[in-house]
């Protein structure tokens, strides 16, 4: 019985051991992180002309963007403006009655000279 409880003795002092060196382990990497974390550093800052840079070129691309927006937006309803002109039935019905003025010999086409007589 005597050897049964040195036994367990000596496993309790192993895992007491083990124990004590994981929680010193953990106390040195808690002092690290501090140390990273918490720096005896200044902290940085921006100045305030960059500052102002920044906000200036954020500016300059919004608006830029909005430009090129509002110039496809117009150039959009150009271009469909173009094409209801171009494909509208009362622009069909010009270009027909045209053709046929053209081939009936209308006004703006030129008499044919007349043929010498023999």
């Amino acid at each position: 019985m005597l050897v049964g409880f040195l036994k367990f003795a000596v496993k309790a002092l192993f895992c007491t051991g083990k124990a004590v060196s994981a929680a010193v382990r953990l106390e040195r990497l808690k002092k690290r992180a501090r140390k990273r974390l918490h720096s005896n550093k200044e902290d940085i800052v921006m100045k305030k002309s960059t500052f102002a840079a920044i906000l200036a070129f954020i500016a300059a691309a919004t608006g830029a963007l909005v430009a090129a927006a509002l110039y496809i937006r117009r150039r959009e309803k150009e271009l469909d403006e173009y094409e209801q002109l171009l494909f509208s039935e009362d622009f069909n019905d010009s270009i027909e009655e045209e053709n046929e003025e053209d081939e009936a010999g209308g006004p703006d086409t030129p008499a044919e000279p007349a043929e010498p007589a023999e």
